[in-house]
């Protein structure tokens, strides 16, 4: 159904991944906008370590709430505060993704 990992190098432990979710607060949860564009929408989270379950602080209509009635395919994605090696630009992070 869902594509393995092409860079299995990279793969992210379930361990670290249930931490993640457990210590990060913030992810994006993207959905099928209007017109077939993509919508990405920064949010709040709780995970349900017991029930293996996400739940979403949201409003009861508006854009998001329309996309998932239109199209309940979605993606979210949580990642980590990461680290920055000395000199580099760039942050390091490891992220959870989930359907």
């Amino acid at each position: 159904m869902f594509r393995k990992i092409r860079r299995i190098k990279q793969q992210t432990r379930e361990e670290t991944c249930i931490e993640i979710l457990r210590t990060e607060k913030r992810c994006v949860l993207s959905v099928f906008g209007e017109d077939g564009y993509p919508y990405g929408i920064p949010m709040n989270f709780y995970y349900d370590e017991e029930e293996n379950i996400i739940y979403f602080h949201s409003a009861k209509e508006g854009h998001k709430v329309d996309a998932i009635n239109a199209n309940n395919k979605v993606c979210v994605t949580v990642y980590n505060q990461g680290f920055q090696e000395e000199g580099d630009w760039v942050y390091n992070v490891t992220s959870v993704i989930a359907f």
